[in-house]
């Protein structure tokens, strides 16, 4: 058995109603061939660690070596923007780390005929910087069509320490987003990096055709790396 060990926000909140469309989040069993452990990271919350407060790297460091000694075999988080401490994370602990879907934009860059472009889905563009993508090393983001949240009913959802959105309010405000890229041209497939985009992701794909990846498609591939061979 391996187990993932997901280190979460200390955000907290609720969804109020239901939709076949509106699935489980990142969290969910049905990702997963094992039921995932996780951690509420103290003093992580989505405006700091979406705006980059060094001042969380340590808590998230902790968090993940107790992760491990609870017995993860690999980690990832439930937000995003935690790729700021990917490289602090992975060396602090002995398991593959991979904190946000971000990490496969550069590969999904790469599979795209040239004169095609990705579209990433995030909770906040003013809040995708240079020096995540750095990170990324994408110098040129010519190819990258950036659609947020910000502004939206699920944003300030996301935001609040313990709040409530309707589910019909989260699907509104994602479709607003899907639009927009629907009415972009050459577009190979898009990204999810915000996590509540895991939820939604089924539905994207049937409204645009596009290929979709998002942070469960990401963890699943993390884990997929722990499995023992097959032999014969």
């Amino acid at each position: 058995m391996t187990t993932l060990g997901i280190l979460s926000l200390s955000n907290e909140g609720d969804y109020i109603g239901q939709n076949a469309d509106f699935g489980p989040g990142i969290a969910g069993a049905c990702h997963y061939d094992f039921a995932p452990i996780w951690r509420q990271v103290p003093g992580a919350w989505a405006d700091n660690v979406v705006s980059g407060d060094a001042a969380c790297e340590a808590a998230y460091v902790k968090a993940a070596k107790e992760l491990v000694e609870e017995g993860a075999d690999a980690i990832t988080c439930d937000c995003g923007f935690t790729i700021r401490y990917q490289n602090a994370i992975a060396a602090a602990v002995s398991v593959p780390v991979s904190t946000s879907s971000l990490l496969l934009l550069p590969k999904l860059l790469i599979e795209a005929p040239k004169d095609k472009k990705i579209a990433v889905l995030t909770a906040d563009t003013r809040c995708l910087d240079s020096g995540i993508f750095a990170t990324l090393g994408i110098a040129d983001r010519s190819r990258l069509v950036i659609e947020g949240l910000e502004g939206t009913a699920t944003h300030a959802y996301m935001w609040s320490e313990k709040g409530t959105v309707g589910v019909e309010e989260v699907l509104a405000d994602t479709d607003s987003i899907i639009e927009r890229v629907r009415n972009v041209e050459n577009i190979a497939a898009v990204l999810c990096e915000c996590t509540i985009f895991v939820r939604v992701s089924s539905r994207i794909r049937r409204l645009t055709g596009l290929p979709v990846y998002d942070a469960a498609n990401n963890a699943a591939l993390l884990m997929a790396s722990r499995q023992p061979g097959r032999t014969g």
